[in-house]
């Protein structure tokens, strides 16, 4: 019918991309901040964990089932989800804020103050 293979060939093949998020990351000299779409995504279906300087944020995008009538074309994604990255040296993996709106995840990571070098005395011995 109108809505055959040759009218939106690319929707059916699924790939593993197809739900990972997209993420901006930026950074000042005291935060970085990392922007993560996830449109369609309940808050209380987003997971956000840190294991050493390793973050991961994970999930699922659930289908809303409805029975009231015939599906002709469903470009939609849905299942679960994981991104991991390694977050920077510096990065206070212990001040992470997770907020979302509007279907972005926004995390704000603190960055730890700059280390300065330290004189130490010599003494005669």
């Amino acid at each position: 019918g109108f809505f055959g293979r040759d009218f939106l060939p690319d929707f059916f093949t699924r790939d593993e991309k197809a739900l990972m998020p997209q993420i901006d990351f930026k950074s000042d000299d005291k935060t970085y901040i990392m922007s993560v779409e996830l449109p369609g995504v309940a808050p209380e279906d987003v997971k956000v964990e840190v294991n050493g300087n390793e973050l991961t944020i994970s999930g699922e995008k659930k289908e809303e089932v409805k029975e009231d009538g015939k599906t002709h074309v469903q470009e939609r994604r849905y299942g679960s989800f994981m991104r991991s990255m390694t977050l920077p040296e510096d990065a206070d993996c212990e001040s992470i804020k997770a907020v979302t709106k509007n279907g972005v995840l926004t995390l704000e990571i603190a960055r730890k103050p700059e280390s300065k070098a330290k004189s130490i005395e010599v003494q005669k011995g």
